[in-house]
């Protein structure tokens, strides 16, 4: 039966996308952000890239599209205009042995034109409005996105109610209601709760056996120079370069998760981590890097949260406990395992959280609602948010091939 009402906590891409879905269907949703403002952690960049970055046709990569797919015709539908959503188009370059292999192996797998092309060299910098470095793959309609402008989209459906400044601190469960709890004594009930709060995810009762990892990164912004204003479209190589967008451009990000690093556990703004950024237009156009090497004007870190596999934690959870207790057989159907009915996740989508977080926010709005999933059964198994438990049982068998199927 379809819930009435639901708790969606944390406000960043995926919490803003699973409450616009569930809204979509009718769910009465209460949305809490802890900050004063959404978007303010991980989403809070001041542009988004939605791209998706594929490679042999595995798992991942059908993921990757499919998410990329699903996010543009939800941006589109959205009406936002050339300011918040900008199909400026990107390219992904061949800027090293390997990576001008998996760009090539991706050209021939048969994708629509409209999807992707490779370009040589001199197409590569025909377009770009800029030169080019190497060949690359273009794809037409990835862009860049304005988070909290999207977000705030997303949030205007009437069934949203949007609470802000409201910490999280408990969850529990009355019967087949569940009672959440804030620090400001607000007490909420509903028929189900997402836990959307990326890292903080793990601090309830019964989520501390998901694993994720924080992931510090850094964005630099860069005054637009008369040679780079030419840039029409995103490039990447190891990092990105947007367009100039208000007569800025971002380039990054940063990846560290080195603990013996003080940066990764700070926020604060790294010189090094600037430079790294800078290193990165060296590899995608000699002129770029040349009339932006001067041009910081400003940054910003935050942690992301990602998987040690890469897939996101989405789905309904466990519980732990009653699992451990009496463990499952390596073959058990999933409707066997003790699901905490109601309770879901949609965590750890990394730094392509605004291309991977709609459509898995579809894949639980469809969970939750009964109705056919948007992906293959396999690929959102994949992303159950038990896998690591199941593994460390032992049970990686079950943990790789469990579905969707406990409803």
């Amino acid at each position: 039966m379809q819930p009435k009402t639901a708790v969606v906590i944390g406000a960043g891409i995926a919490g803003c996308s699973t409450a616009y879905a569930l809204a979509q269907r009718g769910v009465n949703v209460t949305l809490l952000e802890r900050r004063a403002e959404i978007a303010s952690e991980a989403s809070g960049n001041p542009i988004a890239m939605l791209y998706p970055r594929l490679s042999s046709d595995n798992a991942a990569s059908v993921f990757a599209l499919a998410a990329y797919m699903h996010s543009l015709a939800l941006f589109k539908s959205l009406d936002l205009d050339a300011t918040e959503f900008n199909r400026c188009g990107l390219l992904q370059m061949g800027f090293n042995v390997r990576e001008l292999a998996r760009i090539k192996k991706v050209a021939t797998q048969n994708h629509p034109a409209d999807t992707l092309k490779y370009l040589t060299q001199i197409e590569a910098t025909s377009l770009a409005g800029i030169s080019i470095s190497h060949d690359a793959l273009y794809f037409p309609d990835a862009g860049w996105v304005n988070p909290q402008r999207l977000c705030q989209r997303l949030t205007e459906h009437s069934n949203i109610t949007l609470l802000t400044l409201t910490n999280v601190v408990n969850i529990m469960k009355n019967n087949d209601i569940f009672l959440v709890y804030s620090d400001n004594s607000l007490t909420l009930s509903a028929d189900i709760i997402v836990i959307a709060n990326a890292n903080d995810a793990q601090q309830f009762s019964q989520t501390k056996h998901i694993k994720t990892q924080a992931v510090r990164g850094q964005v630099s912004q860069l005054s637009a120079t008369e040679i780079s204003r030419q840039l029409k479209m995103i490039v990447c190589s190891d990092g990105y370069l947007s367009p100039a967008v208000n007569g800025q451009h971002c380039v990054g990000a940063t990846f560290s998760t080195d603990k013996n690093d003080l940066n990764t556990t700070q926020l604060r703004i790294s010189a090094s981590d600037h430079q790294s950024n800078l290193n990165t237009l060296k590899t995608i156009s000699k002129s770029l890097h040349n009339s932006l090497y001067g041009n910081i004007v400003g940054g910003r870190a935050t942690f992301r949260c990602t998987t040690s596999d890469y897939f996101p934690l989405v789905g309904q959870l466990l519980d732990s406990a009653a699992l451990k207790s009496t463990p499952p057989r390596p073959t058990a159907a999933a409707a066997s395992l003790p699901w905490i009915n109601g309770l879901y996740l949609n965590v750890a989508h990394g730094s392509k959280g605004f291309t991977s977080a709609p459509l898995c926010a579809e894949l639980l709005a469809c969970l939750i609602c009964n109705e056919v999933l948007p992906i293959a059964s396999e690929l959102a198994g994949l992303c159950n948010p038990n896998r690591f438990l199941l593994r460390e049982m032992g049970l990686k068998q079950l943990a790789k091939t469990l579905a969707y199927a406990q409803n």
